[in-house]
């Protein structure tokens, strides 16, 4: 009996931690974007790079284990359409960042968590609690704490863009069980990312934007940038369907968290009392959900 209840405790906390981990991973590489970016490596580049990346992490994942690269057509062409969402999202959070602030382009994106629960609750997915709501909201104010965004001129196609991209980041979170639920997920994730990183390429060549850098700095914060990000983005979709859009969506606010802990230890930047404040706010709420989620 006690066997089986440290079982299900386990395996009840696994999966987070595992998101937790792929939240630190591509935090990781969003600081190592900003030494990059910094010393002048494209976007593009550095987008194609790092979908490329995870293609290949996927590719070996299955081929070693053996996961036949077929299923049903019409679940194949779905995987297109992920692709396509992370593709939009992509570029249209880069072209917010160069319209905004950073900090407020950020969190106009993680608006993604609300949109989440939103969606999935009107398609009959769960229900969406007072308990929960809160939750989230407590989330985005402890996030809106940690980026330190102050007032500032609002340019409304920045705004847009950040949004759009919210709203093409949520679009592959609740469409991914739905358009292929039969494919393996690293065979879905795969698929979803050739489409991704194809359509970027191509979009790299045709603007004649593909360039490696020289500098030392920009090659290690390049080099960065495309193995923690390649990384936390297959884990975050290989884990998705075990513990569901809003769940996963929630504990991904931590990655804003990991950034500014992140830039902290590693290039310099500062970390006030009210941004500390606010990480703990986040910690909180997603340990507290988590709490008192039932275990399945």
């Amino acid at each position: 009996m006690t066997a089986v209840v440290r079982s299900s405790t386990a395996s009840r906390w696994l999966v987070p931690l595992g998101l937790f981990a792929a939240a630190i991973s591509l935090g990781a590489g969003h600081v190592c974007a900003r030494v990059a970016f910094r010393h002048g490596v494209g976007i593009l580049t550095a987008a194609t790079l790092r979908a490329g990346a995870a293609v290949v992490i996927l590719f070996v994942l299955l081929a070693a284990r053996r996961i036949p690269f077929r299923g049903p057509p019409r679940e194949l062409r779905g995987t297109i359409v992920l692709g396509l969402c992370v593709v939009v999202q992509t570029l249209l959070i880069q072209f917010a960042v160069k319209r905004l602030p950073v900090t407020l382009a950020i969190l106009v994106f993680y608006t993604y968590p609300l949109l989440t629960a939103a969606a999935t609750s009107l398609l009959g997915d769960h229900r969406l609690t007072p308990g929960r709501v809160i939750t989230l909201l407590l989330a985005f104010g402890g996030l809106t704490l940690v980026l330190g965004v102050e007032a500032a001129t609002i340019d409304l196609v920045g705004l847009a863009a950040a949004f759009g991209a919210s709203i093409a980041f949520t679009s592959a979170l609740i469409l991914t069980p739905r358009l292929a639920p039969s494919l393996a997920a690293p065979l879905r994730t795969f698929l979803m990312l050739a489409t991704a990183a194809s359509v970027l390429a191509i979009a790299t060549v045709a603007a004649d934007a593909f360039a490696l850098p020289e500098a030392p700095e920009a090659l290690a914060g390049l080099a960065g940038l495309v193995l923690f990000y390649a990384c936390g983005f297959v884990a975050l979709f290989l884990l998705l369907p075990r513990l569901g859009a809003v769940q996963s969506a929630l504990i991904l606010n931590l990655e804003p968290v990991a950034v500014a802990v992140i830039a902290w230890l590693t290039i310099g930047e500062t970390l006030s009392l009210v941004q500390c404040a606010g990480a703990g706010i986040v910690v909180a709420t997603v340990l507290a959900d988590r709490l008192r989620t039932p275990a399945s």
